[in-house]
């Protein structure tokens, strides 16, 4: 039910996730109230999308500040002179000589899951978004542990997973070459397979194919296995929710309790330009 607030509309997009805001302008900082308004649609609804915005990457930096401290990744391209505000391009090609366009993040998996402190949130500008295709994924990682077996989520709740940057795992379809000392400089780091939302209190599941080395206990294909079937459950259509861009949208979404993927289906004279800000996050429990 689309909801009006002081003539700001909420609009629910997915059904049991997603929500969209129109009547927000973020050249101009939300004040208090407004910013808790839309943490708190965050929390609710796992993705919140502000519709209508045309900001500077200054503007940008300011807005998503207010959800929390961004995070500078040097490694990643980025805005010059906003080193919080990297790039996502329909221009960016990959590194095995054919020239083909590069789809960061075409696999199912959660921003950064690597790190000692995985981010938090992560927000994504439409700058340019093609007419078809280009499309979002995002699966709702609460949904997908809440409709299990109890038995089975007391068994993952039990479990930890290696999280590495890059994985010695076939079938990922890596396109873009991470340097050694890039690699040296973020260890794996152990994280629960299931985790507690520090805002809301609730459990989901928290893996993904691209970065999960193995579950502790367990060997490699035994691990991808039950990674695999994991993943194959909470992506199923109950659970996920497409956002379809809009030129101006803003799309923020909460990486510890959802999965998201990206979608290289548009044509290849279109363009897809975004900016992209992570928020740091803290040591997943």
């Amino acid at each position: 039910m689309t909801v009006v607030l002081d003539e700001i509309v909420f609009t629910p997009l997915g059904g049991h996730m997603a929500v969209a805001v129109e009547g927000v302008d973020l050249r101009r900082p939300p004040d208090a109230a407004l910013t808790n308004r839309l943490r708190q649609a965050l929390w609710d609804n796992m993705v919140l999308c502000i519709r209508g915005q045309s900001i500077d990457p200054g503007q940008y930096l300011a807005a998503i500040s207010l959800f929390g401290e961004p995070q500078i990744r040097p490694e990643i391209p980025h805005v010059p002179g906003f080193p919080g505000v990297t790039t996502l391009s329909s221009q960016d090609r990959d590194t095995n000589g054919d020239g083909k366009r590069l789809i960061a993040g075409a696999n199912w998996h959660t921003d950064d899951s690597f790190m000692a402190k995985p981010s938090a949130l992560t927000a994504l500008y439409g700058i340019e978004v093609p007419s078809v295709g280009g499309d979002t994924q995002f699966a709702n990682m609460y949904a997908a542990y809440e409709a299990l077996p109890a038995e089975e989520r007391a068994y993952l709740d039990t479990l930890r997973a290696v999280h590495m940057m890059k994985p010695d795992r076939p079938g990922l379809n890596r396109t873009r070459t991470i340097a050694p000392e890039i690699l040296a400089a973020r260890p794996p780091s152990t994280h629960p397979v299931v985790r507690t939302h520090p805002e809301t209190g609730r459990k989901a599941i928290y893996v993904g194919p691209s970065r999960i080395d193995h579950i502790v206990g367990m060997g490699r294909e035994e691990s991808w296995a039950l990674v695999d079937r994991l993943v194959a459950h909470a992506t199923q259509p109950q659970f996920t929710y497409r956002h379809k861009w809009r030129q101006g949208d803003i799309v923020i979404w909460d990486n510890r309790c959802l999965m998201h993927k990206a979608n290289g289906d548009y044509a290849e004279h279109e363009s897809r330009f975004m900016q992209r800000i992570i928020v740091e996050g803290e040591i997943p429990v």
